[in-house]
């Protein structure tokens, strides 16, 4: 996730980062509808994990894409890793809050939908360009 991120940031396109969080949007319920067949529990638990993945990528444009002049270019790289940072804070905190609140929860199915929306970016962002 963080890598597709990296690249939309290069460009620093917002329109890019947009579609880029649409299409984690629409993967992250295709997953929660795909898993329902298994049941309730899986398919809620892949639509949290996948959630868990796009609020964080979210989380991070909004950080990585606030307005900066070019002669702040070490304001830039310090709101890269300050995002990166609140990024890793905050997912610890939505996985934590699921596992205390999601019952029943499907630990694959949570991570599985996690993992696709973490892979998906750096796929996604490169035919968005």
């Amino acid at each position: 996730g963080f890598r597709g991120w990296a690249a939309v940031m290069m460009a620093r396109d917002k329109g890019l980062a947009r579609r880029l969080l649409l299409v984690q949007l629409a993967v992250t319920l295709a997953i929660g509808l795909m898993l329902l067949p298994l049941g309730s529990k899986h398919a809620f638990s892949g639509l949290a994990g996948g959630m868990i993945a796009l609020i964080a990528n979210g989380f991070f444009a909004t950080r990585v894409f606030a307005p900066y002049r070019a002669q702040q270019l070490e304001r830039m790289v310090g709101s890269f890793y300050g995002a990166e940072l609140g990024t890793l804070i905050l997912t610890g905190l939505l996985f934590a809050g699921a596992f205390l609140w999601i019952r029943p929860l499907s630990a694959v199915a949570l991570f599985g939908g996690f993992l696709v929306i973490q892979v998906l970016s750096p796929l996604a962002a490169h035919f968005l360009e």
